[in-house]
């Protein structure tokens, strides 16, 4: 019994360090967005791997329009044309944002913008939550993008609707899930 209990242990042991090296062995690359005909300039938006609010994603503001979600461990870039742009975090309920970046951009130039946040334990309130993004250099973002997961367009953010007439009818809702396709 002794000697099936070690060769279990061993095992044990044998398989958690095989699955370690394996997690450990992701290949960590930078792959730049693709090129375009324009002459615009490429924005990163990223926001480093973090217990600290991982299940909060605030919204990207780029110009006074809401962009994109960002989560804990994710990226995406957008092309935006040379010239002043405001780029920031919508507020939200859970939380609080700071105050909007500008950026100057020029044409054919990539730029780099690291979502940070930070949770602030309060004993006589509620606890509180800060989205920012700041500036990063090019090597820094580049190392810290390798290790976060690209988040896809920008536009598959928006998933269309069927449209409804004014009553709130759609053909959706009349098909029968459950039935035989054919």
């Amino acid at each position: 019994m002794m000697v099936t209990m070690r060769h279990v242990l061993k095992a044990l042991l044998l398989s958690t360090a095989l699955l370690l090296v394996a997690c450990s062995t992701k290949e960590s690359v930078f792959m730049p967005a693709p090129q375009t005909d324009k002459q615009d300039s490429v924005v990163y938006v990223y926001r480093p791997s973090s217990s600290t609010n991982f299940m909060m994603s605030p919204k990207v503001v780029i110009d006074g329009n809401e962009k994109f979600k960002i989560a804990s461990g994710d990226y995406r870039y957008v092309y935006l044309q040379p010239g002043s742009h405001s780029i920031g975090l919508n507020p939200a309920d859970q939380y609080q944002t700071r105050e909007a970046i500008k950026l100057n951009t020029e044409a054919g130039k990539s730029y780099y913008l690291r979502v940070k946040t930070s949770l602030k334990f309060e004993p006589d309130k509620m606890n509180t939550r800060t989205f920012w993004i700041e500036t990063a250099d090019e090597k820094t973002a580049q190392d810290e993008i390798s290790e976060t997961d690209y988040a896809g367009p920008v536009a598959q953010e928006t998933i269309a609707q069927p449209a409804a007439d004014k009553e709130g009818f759609t053909v959706d809702k009349t098909q029968d899930p459950f039935a035989d396709k054919k």
